[in-house]
């Protein structure tokens, strides 16, 4: 028995992991594809956290369609247990003693139960202030400690898929989503051994932010890839900007559904006209994303190159030629790649169609720096 056994685990381990460094070896392969990942806002139920999810995929197919789907919208819940009791026991000593039928009653109950886009506009009139006195005595950018950790996990599960990812924060979750951009792009490193802090592929959305800088300290270096958007008729964040010094609003557009101007379907996704600024927002940084060399995509046949690799997304073709030499040429159509890919004599169709006529660096793939360098343009064999 033992033997068998023993014959069964030879047989299967090295095809294991063949198949696991197929998948490794190609994970170039998989970079125009597009994921977001959302992390939740304070007093945002489970059930909401779905609801938000499904509104974002019906977001991506909508106003993002052009990018390839990597799969459904995903993320991390955001308890934030900590805060919460903070914010109720602030609420508790500051209005203990409130008539239940006051206006300040019905804002605080709905604050803690969640259901602020539930009150009438006679009760919004006094969110400012109430959120003023509350959150005045909580430690708002506080991040719980295990909900950061259990999105990080996620997130660089999402991040294994080699697909461009687009980090979603609302309200309070921008606090997380700042800290993930910044962990992920200064440590991540993908399985081809890139670092994605030489090839960023991912980016930060923050929607109703209250904080006062996106991307964390990375926010200037990275500022192509990242982006916010705030309602200039977002009550909560309007407040919140008096007390915290967050980021100024940024778009103006009454909402039909959300008299607080800041839940992330009825103030943002649902509005047509936001939505649209978010998403063109967000296709800026996807196509100031830099994908790392691509070139293993495709090993061919040919007496000019060994392995090219194309980005729908960026334009961007990789060759490594037959010397071992890899170059990137930008804003290459995608037709010129497809006659390239499928000529029977692609050093032909380079000298004449790409070489000469449209910018190029040198790669240097022998470092583990990865960084760009200008060289001589490099003439390719012709096939006999």
């Amino acid at each position: 028995m033992k033997t068998c056994l023993l014959i069964i685990l030879i047989f299967f381990i090295p095809k294991a992991q063949a198949e696991f460094d197929s998948l490794d070896r190609y994970c170039s392969k998989q970079i125009d594809q597009l994921r977001l990942f959302y992390v939740n806002g304070m007093f945002t139920s489970s059930d909401d956290f779905r609801k938000n999810l499904a509104w974002l995929d019906n977001f991506q197919m909508t106003k993002l369609g052009k990018y390839l789907k990597g799969r459904e919208p995903t993320g991390s819940y955001n308890k934030d247990e900590d805060l919460h009791m903070q914010i109720y026991e602030v609420a508790k000593q500051k209005y203990g003693d409130l008539s239940p039928f006051s206006n300040k009653y019905h804002l605080i109950t709905a604050i803690l139960g969640g259901t602020v886009d539930s009150l009438s506009q006679e009760n919004i009139a006094h969110i400012e202030s109430v959120i003023e006195e509350v959150f005045s005595s909580v430690t708002y950018s506080k991040l719980n400690d295990t909900d950061y950790r259990n999105a990080y996990q996620k997130l660089l599960f999402q991040m294994h898929s080699c697909n461009r990812i687009i980090l979603i924060g609302h309200s309070q979750g921008n606090f997380y989503t700042n800290a993930l951009f910044e962990e992920t792009i200064s440590t991540y490193q993908y399985s081809d051994g890139y670092l994605a802090s030489d090839y960023p592929l991912v980016g930060l959305a923050a929607i109703a932010t209250p904080t006062s800088s996106i991307g964390g300290s990375l926010g200037e270096e990275y500022k192509e890839i990242i982006s916010h958007l705030t309602l200039d008729e977002d009550w909560f964040m309007r407040a919140v900007r008096i007390l915290f010094g967050s980021l100024p609003s940024n778009y103006s557009a009454e909402s039909l559904f959300d008299s607080t101007g800041h839940g992330l379907i009825d103030a943002y996704l649902r509005n047509n006209a936001v939505a649209n600024a978010i998403s063109a927002k967000i296709e800026f940084s996807i196509q100031n994303q830099t994908p790392f060399p691509l070139f293993e995509q495709h090993p061919v046949n040919s007496d000019a190159f060994s392995h090219i690799g194309y980005s729908t997304i960026n334009k961007v073709l990789d060759l490594k030629f037959e010397s071992g030499g890899v170059y990137r040429y930008y804003n290459i159509p995608i037709l010129l790649w497809d006659k390239l890919y499928y000529s029977t004599s692609m050093g032909k169709v380079f000298n004449d169609n790409i070489r000469g006529q449209y910018p190029f660096n040198k790669l240097d793939i022998e470092s583990m720096t990865y960084l760009k360098m200008t060289s001589l343009e490099p003439v390719a064999k012709v096939e006999k």
